[in-house]
């Protein structure tokens, strides 16, 4: 977020700067993401709203970073509640499932992957939130098979953001609708992300099959 305003006021006027380019991303889409209109949208002049976010890419990072820690924040409270680390992450994925199910949540991620898919400043703003994303990721995943390698802690955090945010467009009801046997069968690919090594699938070339080519 801008460290302009850094006053109580301040950091009041950028919330709600950020709330209203939330909102206009999710009820008018990013085509209508532009400075003037979250200025239009947030009741303040143009010159106004760049005193806290000069550019575009500004009001991204800051809105990205913003979601990144409510969720953050949410997720620490279901897991905080819970008896031992499985049901922490079972917790999580409740969350992450409700939010897959709430139009403000995905429209939102559905946007901003549209003006990444098109301008590289936004693309790289989203690669770090999905990088910080992952990272957080891959530190519940440590804790729950620790004996695993850091290397292998990463690489399946983003097999699982992945699977989590391609999913996110077949249970939205965007091009699919929730079901129960998805849900339960991505738990079972969980418990085998949290596995240690010596129960996880072997790879190809370590007594697995090579996929057919």
């Amino acid at each position: 977020m801008s460290t302009r305003g850094a006053s109580r006021k301040g950091q009041e006027r950028s919330e709600a700067i950020l709330d209203a380019a939330e909102r206009l991303l999710v009820d008018e889409g990013h085509a209508a993401l532009t400075l003037r209109g979250v200025a239009q949208r947030s009741g303040i002049r143009l010159g106004n709203l760049q005193y806290y976010f000069a550019t575009r890419e500004d009001l991204v990072r800051a809105l990205l970073a913003r979601v990144l820690e409510r969720a953050t924040a949410r997720l620490e409270e279901r897991m905080g509640a819970a008896g031992d680390p499985a049901e922490a992450l079972d917790e999580t994925l409740k969350a992450l499932l409700e939010d897959q199910l709430d139009p403000a949540s995905y429209r939102l991620f559905y946007d901003l992957w549209a003006l990444a898919a098109r301008e590289p400043a936004i693309a790289a703003e989203l690669r770090a939130f999905y990088s910080r994303y992952t990272d957080a990721v891959a530190e519940r995943l440590g804790q729950l098979a620790p004996e695993t390698s850091r290397a292998e802690t990463r690489a399946r955090a983003e097999l699982l953001v992945a699977l989590l945010e391609g999913l996110s467009l077949f249970r939205s009801g965007t091009v699919g609708a929730p079901d129960r046997n998805v849900e339960a069968e991505l738990r079972r690919v969980v418990s085998w992300l949290t596995a240690g090594s010596e129960r996880a699938p072997p790879a190809p070339g370590r007594g697995g099959r090579t996929p057919r080519k």
